[in-house]
């Protein structure tokens, strides 16, 4: 790999003016794809920026096109192709991804592994082949990008093309990452000598203002402010505890970033969501890579990590981390002087849970206690009620592999209830069960991982009541493989909600959960159930936001006998596991825009299950949803394998249902029955008698009685036509193979409808919709369906079952 090493520059505007000769360098030996590493991973985005957003006239003159692509935040392949048609102007190939977004959520694909289109690579290289293009990348992802499966031509010797590109990017510093560079590329970069009072404070700064312009609500918060949230993890990094504390970057960035005071306001939503915004702009999990020295001391008495050595506390410090390995015992005046400490974490270390050196710590925002162990003290201080007032100030608390019993005063409770908006338990427990957790309506997050004793039990069997706790975002169990069931009645604030059952040393599952049910957190985004989980029942996401549930990857369900996905207005596709579902009993899905979720509708569902038998009640307002009915290959049910009644519903509105068919009398009744349709002359079937028809009683007592088939369709208002369908679609193959299967139909009320099914899909050569199961039709008030059957009858094998069919107020129809 060729090197270039940028002697003596550490400013952004300095190697500006390096790299943009090798830019315009026309010679047959100049390099074509060119890599830059920064200052040890750090300004590279900026320099790239300055020369995409200012470039030289040179620059301007030699290339057509100066193409910025900005894929630092990897999503995948067919992102970074939208990039690149949105640099192009390429409105309708844009257009063409967003649609195939679409199919691919019906489908279930994860947007990560989305690959990127033909059709739009083709149009790129049409576009582009006579341009000489300038590409500026950012690189987000985990490998090298060849730009020719995105139509362009390879950057070599005989390419107009040159490409300028770096991994690095949102505190990107892994080292690791150059060794994936091409080999032949040129490798451009510069080391570091990091100190705050050099150049690198400069070059921090200029990290910071590129991530700073990635956060929506820039204004918020200053490069100045950004710039001093990275050196608190850089510095904390290089620190003496660095290299054994775990600091937990990942979860806990954010919050030490405004319990230490950087980010202020601490008791603000606002703050704390502009402290997320930062933390989530960010490669955190790449911080660990980077173990800095630096030189200077300028935040040698603020911030402080140390090993084994509980002394040397300086008045102004306010965050202090302190891990042992051996039961380090604390001295009881040990934090006497810490006025100002805000964030303090201690591992390893002994010290009177009675009364902590730290009990007198009353700005104390974020504590942390991880293997600690209880020192008892005299007993005629444990005569005393514990001290317990460093408790109303803290914002975070976060205890793992431990006991802490605390013991609280209701006093206590309510103060602590005002100020605490995150607790983290794992793997032990933090206090009696006179504490309603309910009360802590402060409370935004609450993540408890493996085996959790809240209660003194060995293990938590009943989550307790969160009701109260109206502000709470986050929930999550990991592990608690003890707990019976989760909810109902978690609060609709709920955003996040996460379940690991993980599996036994034997690899069987530990986990008792039976039921979780979900309903009514209108803004749960994210959701996430992994490992086995062999005795769940019931799991119920009614009126959340959910859009794919999976229930294949990492997550094992094969008990499960109900489903409620009702008012699940963003679903697109359910994944089945590959073995089915034998217990399943109960399916219910519900995707309507304007649907209210009551129990009563629920409830009605239930006594619908049938033992050894699986009821499926499904309404949507789009076709291609079937393909979460069916295989991909459009073969057969996955999730059934037994004996099954599925009723269909295709409309935008619930206030149709029944309306034609009624569940309970199980006949079709209709005010229309007594009119005569068609003329006397008109029929030619000896076996129906158009004067029984026309003379019906208006009650409907004589009308066609009708029972809804084991698959029943009903296709109501506005539901979404497949006119734009490819034939050879997973969504084609699922249809053709439902309507191949459908027992009994019913379509009504729609005003868009040409067709039930487009040609293109119902004749497609080869795979022609022949309806051999369906038994009973009705088709009634479409006033633009044309053709209700496209079919050719090349062979006989159309309609065998067919025993009814009824066709009224269809004003446009000229085939039946």
């Amino acid at each position: 790999m060729p090197r270039l090493q940028l002697y003596n520059v550490y400013r952004v505007e300095e190697a500006v003016e390096r790299i943009i000769p090798l830019l315009e360098d026309t010679g047959t030996t100049a390099h074509k794809a060119i890599y830059f590493d920064g200052w040890d991973g750090l300004a590279a985005s900026a320099v790239l920026r300055a020369i995409a957003e200012d470039p030289p006239p040179s620059l301007k003159k030699k290339f057509d096109k100066i193409l910025h692509i900005d894929c630092s935040m990897w999503k995948s392949r067919r992102a970074l192709q939208r990039a690149i048609a949105d640099e192009l102007n390429l409105t309708q190939r844009v257009m063409a991804l967003d649609g195939q977004d679409v199919e691919d959520d019906f489908s279930g694909v994860d947007e990560g592994s989305r690959a990127e289109m033909g059709d739009v690579t083709r149009e790129i290289y049409q576009t582009i082949k006579d341009l000489t293009c300038l590409v500026i990348f950012y690189n987000g992802s985990d490998s090298t990008v060849d730009f020719s499966n995105f139509g362009f031509p390879q950057f070599d010797g005989f390419c107009p093309c040159i490409v300028l590109w770096t991994f690095r990017g949102r505190l990107r510093l892994n080292p690791q990452v150059q060794d994936k560079v091409d080999s032949s590329h040129l490798y451009i970069y510069q080391p570091i000598v990091w100190s705050f009072d050099r150049d690198t404070a400069k070059l921090i700064l200029d990290e910071a203002t590129e991530i700073v312009k990635s956060i929506q609500h820039k204004q918020s918060i200053t490069p100045t402010i950004a710039a001093k949230c990275i050196s608190y993890i850089l510095w904390l990094n290089n620190e003496q505890g660095g290299g054994t504390m775990d600091y937990n970057w990942t979860t806990h960035a954010s919050n030490y970033w405004v319990c230490d005071g950087i980010i202020e306001e601490g008791q603000s939503d606002d703050s704390w969501e502009l402290s997320t915004a930062l933390h989530q702009q960010m490669r955190l999990e790449d911080c660990s890579y980077q173990t800095v020295k630096f030189l200077g001391d300028e935040y040698w008495e603020q911030w402080k990590s140390v090993i084994e050595d509980p002394s040397n506390i300086e008045e102004g410090t306010s965050s202090y981390f302190l891990s042992a390995k051996n039961g380090l015992s604390l001295p009881p005046k040990m934090f006497q002087r810490s006025y100002r400490l805000r964030v303090l974490k201690l591992s390893g270390c002994n010290f009177s849970f009675y009364s902590p050196p730290f009990c007198c710590c009353h700005s104390l925002r974020f504590l942390g206690l991880d293997k600690c162990k209880d020192q008892p003290q005299e007993e005629e201080d444990r005569q005393r009620r514990p001290t317990t007032k460093y408790l109303h100030s803290l914002w975070v608390l976060d205890v793992r592999n431990m006991d802490w019993e605390l013991d609280l005063l209701q006093d206590s409770i309510e103060q602590m209830a005002v100020n605490i908006r995150e607790i983290h338990v794992k793997n032990g427990r933090i206090w009696r069960s006179n504490l309603a957790w309910g009360q802590l309506q402060n409370l935004r997050k609450l993540r408890v991982i493996k085996l959790l004793d809240l209660y003194g039990n060995n293990a938590i069997q009943v989550l307790p009541s969160l009701c109260g706790a109206t502000g709470l975002k986050t929930l999550i169990l990991d592990g608690c493989a003890e707990l019976d069931h989760i909810g109902p009645g978690l609060p609709p604030s709920l955003e996040s909600f996460s379940f690991d059952a993980g599996a036994g040393a034997d690899g069987r599952s530990t986990a008792k959960i039976s039921r979780i049910t979900l309903a009514g957190c209108p803004k749960l985004v994210e959701f996430r159930l992994l490992g086995s989980l062999s005795k769940l029942e019931e799991l119920d996401l009614s009126g959340t936001p959910v859009k794919i549930l999976d229930l294949k990857k990492e997550i094992q369900v094969q008990n499960l006998q109900r489903i409620f996905l009702i008012g699940c207005k963003q679903l697109r596709s359910i994944i089945w596991p590959e073995k089915g579902m034998e217990q399943l009993r109960l399916v219910c899905i519900d995707t309507r825009q304007e649907l209210l979720l009551t129990e009563t509708s629920r409830d009605s569902l239930v006594h619908q299950e049938q033992e050894k038998y699986c009821h499926a009640r499904v309404s949507i307002t789009d076709m291609r949803f079937f393909q979460s009915l069916v295989t991909t290959d459009g073969e057969e049910f996955p999730w059934i394998t037994t004996p099954f009644k599925l009723n269909l519903n295709l409309s935008c509105t619930s206030n149709d249902d029944g309306i034609f068919i009624s569940r309970t009398k199980k006949h079709v009744r209709s005010s229309n029955l007594h009119k005569p349709l068609i003329s006397m002359a008109c029929h030619i079937y000896n076996d129906i008698s158009i004067e029984e028809i026309a003379t019906n009683k208006a009650d409907g007592s004589s009308a066609l009685q009708f029972e809804p088939q084991d698959l029943h369709v009903e296709i109501g208002q506005e539901a979404i036509n497949t006119e734009v369908l490819n034939p050879r679609s997973t969504s084609a193959r699922a249809i053709r193979f439902m309507m191949d299967r459908v027992m009994s139909l019913h379509v009504h009320d729609s005003c868009s409808i040409t067709t039930i099914i487009p040609k293109h899909i119902a004749s497609a050569t080869g795979q022609e919709i022949h309806y051999p199961a369906l038994k009973w039709c009705r088709v009634e008030k479409c006033p633009k369906l044309e053709v209700v059957f496209h079919t050719n009858y090349d062979d006989d094998y159309w309609f065998e079952q067919l025993e009814t069919f009824w066709a009224a107020d269809l004003l446009m129809a000229r085939s039946i």
